[in-house]
């Protein structure tokens, strides 16, 4: 399983608006792009399913830009991964048992379900909050 580069870009930009957020300014998107070297083309797609999800919002003017629309701590890596990869699910037989004809006597399903499960678990307990706590004296240009 690999994750997109919108979901990995998506929670990088999230954080970085946080950190940018507690110094109690917006976060500029010029500023994102260069610190997180990701184009500015690219951040405005990302920007838009994170604003989309309510996860930010922006304000216009001289001092305007974004700003996380709920706390860091109420944002896990479970929303940015479910909002960009859709569901987290290993195998298309879990959600769609017709895709497999041995679906209904398949030994290995409750296992997918499981491992899939306990990735939800971990993602959903991982909030912004926590990852900028855990890289506390690292630089915000190199978290992620």
């Amino acid at each position: 399983m690999k994750l997109s580069t919108k979901s990995r870009y998506g929670l990088r930009i999230l954080l970085q608006i946080a950190i940018d957020n507690k110094e109690g300014k917006a976060s500029q998107g010029k500023s994102i792009s260069k610190k997180q070297e990701i184009s500015e083309p690219y951040l405005e797609q990302i920007m838009i399913p994170l604003k989309n999800a309510g996860l930010v919002r922006t304000t216009r003017g001289c001092n305007g830009g974004y700003f996380l629309n709920k706390k860091a701590e109420d944002i896990t890596v479970l929303d940015v991964i479910e909002l960009f990869e859709g569901e987290l699910c290993l195998v298309d037989c879990v959600t769609a048992p017709k895709t497999c004809s041995r679906s209904k006597n398949c030994q290995m399903i409750n296992v997918w379900k499981k491992i899939a499960n306990s990735i939800r678990s971990t993602a959903s307990k991982i909030t912004l909050a926590s990852i900028l706590e855990d890289s506390k004296g690292i630089s915000a240009n190199y978290i992620i």
